[in-house]
C-alpha cells in the first residue's frame, strides 16, 4: 500500500475504532474561544453621586403624567411645579430656595417671592429611577420622568 493510502486507512480505522468505544475514550475537541469562555460575571453597577442621581425631572406621584414635576438642574437651579429657584445638597439633605412662583394672574406669569422661601427634606435612592423624599416626617415616593 502506498504511504498516503496507509495514512488514510489508519485514520479511517482509528475513527471506526473510536466510534465503537465508550464516550469517555473519544478524543476531545477544543471548543471555539467564544464557546469555551464562560461569560464574565457582571460588574456591580457603580452608583452615581447622589447629586448627579438627583439631576433630572421627577414626579412625586405614581406616574409622570402629572402637573407636579420637579426639575433639578445640574447648575443648582430648580423648577418645582412652578416654584423656581435653586437647590443644594448636603449629604442626603436637599434645601430648596424658592425665589419666584408662577402666577397666572401676574403679567409675566411669575411673581417674586420676597423674602425667598426655603424648605429642606431628605432623599433616599432606591434605584436609578426611584427614591423617597422625607418631608416633615412624611415619606413621599419619587419617580424619574
Amino acid at each position: 500500500m502506498r504511504e498516503g493510502a496507509r495514512f488514510i486507512a489508519l485514520v479511517l480505522g482509528g475513527a471506526a475504532l473510536a466510534a465503537c468505544q465508550p464516550d469517555a475514550a473519544k478524543p476531545v475537541q477544543k471548543a471555539e474561544a467564544s464557546e469555551a469562555a464562560a461569560p464574565a460575571p457582571a460588574k456591580p453597577a457603580v452608583e452615581a453621586p447622589l447629586h448627579d442621581w438627583l439631576v433630572g425631572s421627577w414626579s412625586f406621584e405614581s406616574s409622570c403624567a402629572s402637573d407636579f414635576i420637579a426639575h433639578y438642574a445640574a447648575d443648582g437651579s430648580l423648577d418645582n411645579s412652578g416654584e423656581m429657584g435653586g437647590w443644594a445638597l448636603a449629604g442626603n439633605m436637599v434645601t430648596e430656595t424658592i425665589r419666584e412662583r408662577y402666577d397666572a394672574a401676574a403679567s409675566d406669569g411669575a411673581e417674586k417671592v420676597n423674602p425667598p422661601e426655603t424648605r429642606s427634606y431628605t432623599i433616599e435612592r432606591a434605584d436609578q429611577d426611584h427614591g423617597t423624599i422625607t418631608y416633615q416626617g412624611r415619606k413621599v415616593p419619587m419617580l424619574r420622568c
